[in-house]
Order: structure tokens, then sequence, then C-alpha cells
């Protein structure tokens, strides 16, 4: 009977949003209860590579150039295969080869480069 009361007297609809604004609220802040995506250096070392692989100096100092990255994951024409089921392909692009450096960071969170002009919502690891 109280549940009747509080229905009869409040409407459903500010409770829901009153939880749907609550439950924003916790997503927007620090503790979010999704997992930070890892940096590419980290994954890289979750697969047993060390600094010294993508590094040529001790201690690393100096970011890594495309060239390195190729020498592992191949050329931009292998690259654009292994993508390719991907649409659009982030590898084949009307702007020809693009520094890996452009949207992939070892040690800060990688970016869409494209979406300087485009809006794909492409996933970059």
């Amino acid at each position: 009977m109280f549940n009747l009361v509080i229905l009869k007297r409040y409407s459903l609809v500010p409770i829901v949003l009153l939880l749907a604004l609550a439950f924003g609220a916790v997503s927007l802040s620090d503790n979010t209860w999704a997992q930070p995506k890892k940096f590419l250096a980290d994954r890289h070392k979750d697969r047993g590579l060390n600094c010294s692989v993508c590094h040529k100096e001790t201690p690393p100092g100096k970011a890594v150039h495309s060239a390195v990255c190729l020498g592992c994951h191949g050329d931009a024409e292998k690259l654009a295969i292994r993508t390719g089921s991907k649409r659009p392909n982030p590898h084949d692009t009307h702007l020809g080869e693009v520094a890996c450096e452009e949207c992939h960071h070892a040690h800060k969170p990688s970016v869409d480069a494209c979406a300087k002009c485009h809006h794909f919502g492409l996933n970059v690891p």
C-alpha cells in the first residue's frame, strides 16, 4: 500500500530521471567502472617485449619512428590488407602513407587522426 501511495503522489518519470542523472554522474566521475585502455607500450610489454625492441637508445628518450613499427607490423600495404575488413580501412586512405605516430602513441592515448575531418568513430589501439 505504501508503494501505491508513493506512485500516486509522485510521477514515476521524475524518479527515473533522478536515477538516470545519478548513474550519469557516477560514469562521468573519476570513479568509473570501466577499465582504462592500456597504452601500446603496456600492450607490447604484456606480450613479452621490452623497451629496447622499439627504442634503440638506453635509457629510452626519443620517440620511435614509423620504420621501427613497420619492421614488426609490416609495410603500409600489408597493414592495409590486415585491416581490410574495417570500413573505412584506416591504413588505406586518400592521404597515402601516413606515419604510424600520427594515430598510434605508445606512452599516451592513441588518437583517430581521421577525426580531424571525418566522423568514422575508429577505435585506435
